[in-house]
């Protein structure tokens, strides 16, 4: 920590710290320059609804498979596959899709 001075007052301040204690001036790099452009992602309400049908399609198909395994059922894993692989069409439309959009 070193000590700088104060471009308003000229007293010495910590390097560290956000504002003069003795006039108030802010010391911030943000509030002495331009601050950073931060970015909103907004994504549509049907794209996310894409997504969460999609999370629950591969979701239901995991669970069809493991039921079919633990039965040792090899005709009930065909349906548990599909439904996965349903799944993650779904998601890779609703990420296409909101990538197309991005709105």
């Amino acid at each position: 920590m070193a000590l700088i001075k104060c471009p308003e007052c000229e007293r010495d301040v910590s390097s560290k710290a956000t504002a003069c204690p003795h006039c108030g001036y802010p010391l911030t790099p943000a509030a002495q320059g331009p601050r950073p452009v931060q970015v909103i992602e907004r994504t549509g309400r049907r794209w996310k609804g894409v997504r969460m049908l999609g999370w629950l399609l591969v979701l239901v198909g995991l669970l069809a498979l493991v039921a079919g395994w633990t039965a040792e059922d090899s005709r009930s894993l065909a349906p548990g596959w599909w439904i996965a692989l349903a799944g993650a069409a779904c998601l890779w439309v609703a990420r296409a899709g909101a990538w197309w959009h991005h709105g």
